[in-house]
């Protein structure tokens, strides 16, 4: 049994976006975490949910994980009982549990940190952010191979640790991908290389982070209760990763990965991009800050995601 999750947040909600502006001027809170492209949405979590319900009928449930929001957008797909029972709304507060004291927060790490105690969530999922989609039809072997997880991307050696230590000096260091990725690797042991992978459908164990902080419940509240993205916090998906690579997971290269983002590609080479998606050319999909692209190009892709998933 396999389930996907989706984390989701509607920015431009007034009650949302109120309950950010009491937080955000707290004292370590760096200026890119708050940017509202974070959290701002163009209903690009209705081509994610049709990309899995579409392409990946091996999918038992959808969980949606939202902050005491609903997604109106997935309203049409909820009201078809044939999908109605394979989709769930999942509340910050059902995950945070006990830790329920630390909300709100609005750094996806620090809920991605919690989405191993999604209610009913089955043994094995893959875990998708709203603006990542699934590109063609693909089976249980892309994700995972038997009870071990298929990683797709590449071992990488750590930067240099002087260069490391001089950002943090300078204060220069943002919450970043990468870093936040050779930091979870750290984290479990690794000293040498670490495990790169990209913005694309991560396949997770639900035991495996939950046995990790099981030991220690104050390391799971130090990472999630971050109100906003830190550079103090490792990447959850990253974590997992290497909790899975300590499983002996199968790493493999990516497999054809589409990302776009404002101004790359843009044109002509856009209009090329959602062409080859349409024809099924890539394995996952990712849409990076839809809200910020420019009209032109923001039609191009609202039109080919129409094309190619409603």
């Amino acid at each position: 049994m396999i389930d996907a999750v989706v984390t989701w947040v509607d920015g431009a909600d007034p009650a949302h976006h109120a309950k950010r502006l009491r937080h955000q001027g707290e004292a370590g809170v760096h200026q890119a975490a708050t940017a509202p492209t974070r959290f701002a949405h163009s209903g690009e979590i209705r081509f994610c949910v049709l990309s899995l319900l579409r392409f990946c009928p091996f999918v038992e449930r959808i969980h949606i994980v939202t902050d005491d929001q609903h997604p109106a957008v997935l309203d049409p797909i909820l009201d078809d009982p044939h999908w109605r029972d394979r989709i769930a709304v999942v509340d910050h507060r059902a995950i945070y549990g006990e830790h329920a004291d630390l909300l709100p927060v609005f750094s996806s790490r620090s809920i991605e940190t919690m989405i191993h105690r999604i209610p009913g969530l089955a043994p094995r999922f893959i875990y998708l952010n709203d603006d990542i989609f699934v590109g063609r039809p693909l089976d249980e072997s892309h994700f995972f191979d038997g009870d071990r997880a298929v990683l797709r991307g590449r071992m990488q050696p750590f930067p240099n640790p002087l260069v490391t230590r001089l950002k943090r000096w300078l204060k220069r260091e943002r919450p970043g991908y990468k870093t936040a990725q050779q930091a979870a690797a750290r984290l479990t042991g690794r000293t040498s290389d670490y495990f790169l992978t990209e913005h694309q459908p991560h396949p997770m164990h639900r035991d495996r982070l939950a046995s990790f902080y099981a030991g220690d419940p104050q390391a799971l509240r130090r990472q999630a209760g971050h109100r906003f993205r830190s550079a103090d916090q490792v990447s959850p998906i990253g974590l997992a990763n290497h909790l899975e690579i300590e499983a002996r997971a199968v790493i493999a290269p990516p497999l054809d990965v589409g990302y776009i983002r404002p101004g790359r590609p843009t044109g002509t080479a856009l209009a090329r991009t959602m062409e080859r998606l349409c024809a099924n050319g890539y394995a996952s999909f990712c849409v990076q800050s839809l809200d910020a692209m420019s009209e032109a190009d923001r039609r191009c892709v609202l039109e080919g995601l129409e094309r190619h998933y409603a």
